[in-house]
């Protein structure tokens, strides 16, 4: 009873280091992604409105990275249209306030369950992340993530290559964001989730449990046959039960002699007891024995005068 109290009790204290553990997983990668996007835009090379993919260390393969610096200005009031699989619609702002602001694009592709894991559901297709900085320093590190929000038309994420749902289930668009929030939308046209603030974005389904057959259809199959192994536990089995009787019988042997010992000793005596009984009994059948003297006489008969 105590010990399923203290389990409890350290699960409650558990519970909030490793969500914090786990959010600290994801903005530490984010964090190493920024800078990786951000050694791609030096001046004067890099040029506004222009993407330039990054790469990533090795212990990270499998990651596509991208960076692309906007005003301001362009991002509210033109269209930027496609950028990877994001469109970027007219009357977009940002918080708080910059002249210029980067985009940095994120395709978590084999990391993407490590990462943003989703229990219940399976992955249909990488997680894709867009996230938004401030462009002023270019070699700043650990940079703050802006709050940007599409006042009009949403963001629209189109991924590729969605892979099929498992049977009697229906594809989701899941989307995390930066405060740790899950939510569930509706996919259009397939492959399409739409969006109106940064984050990580993806496609799921759940992941159905086959279920049970019913006892009417339960076929009972023959028993196979027992494999060496089987054959080899079962003597060891009957080996130790041999050894556990034997021990057990020893013990209870010497109990059960001596109980046989002790009702042969007293029929002995018995024995004995009867056949000196037998020899004394005629030695006293003849044999007056004196009467005490103080004992009463009896009256004597007519027949007992001598004549």
């Amino acid at each position: 009873m105590y010990s399923s109290g203290y389990f409890y009790i350290i699960i409650w204290f558990l519970i909030p280091v490793l969500v914090g553990s786990e959010s600290s997983a994801k903005s530490s990668l984010d964090s190493l992604l920024q800078q990786y996007a951000f050694r791609e835009l030096t001046w004067p090379r890099t040029r506004t409105g222009v993407p330039y993919d990054a790469y990533v260390p090795s212990n990270l393969t499998g990651i596509k990275l991208s960076a692309i610096m906007l005003t301001r200005y362009s991002l509210k009031w033109r269209v930027y249209g496609c950028y990877k699989q994001f469109f970027i619609p007219s009357g977009i702002i940002e918080e708080p306030y910059v002249k210029k602001l980067v985009l940095v694009y994120q395709s978590l592709a084999n990391w993407s369950s490590f990462y943003y894991p989703l229990p219940g559901y399976t992955y249909l297709t990488p997680v894709l992340g867009i996230l938004a900085y401030d462009a002023y320093d270019l070699y700043a590190k650990n940079l703050p993530e802006l709050d940007i929000l599409a006042l009009e038309d949403p963001i629209t994420i189109r991924f590729p290559n969605v892979q099929p749902a498992p049977e009697g289930s229906f594809p989701k668009c899941v989307y995390f964001y930066s405060n740790n929030l899950v939510e569930f939308g509706n996919v259009t046209d397939g492959n399409i989730c739409e969006t109106r603030i940064q984050g990580h974005f993806s496609i799921v389904a759940e992941a159905k449990v086959a279920p049970s057959p019913s006892p009417s259809a339960h076929v009972i199959a023959p028993s196979p046959s027992p494999t060496a192994d089987e054959n080899n536990h079962q003597n060891i089995i009957n080996s130790k039960m041999w050894m556990i009787s034997l021990v057990f019988l020893l013990f209870l042997l010497p109990g059960i002699l001596f109980v046989i010992v002790k009702k042969l000793g007293l029929l002995e005596i018995r024995q004995k007891s009867h056949d000196s009984a037998a020899v004394v009994e005629p030695l006293l059948g003849k044999t007056e024995v004196p009467l005490p003297l103080d004992a009463p006489t009896r009256p004597l008969l007519e027949n007992d005068y001598v004549l």
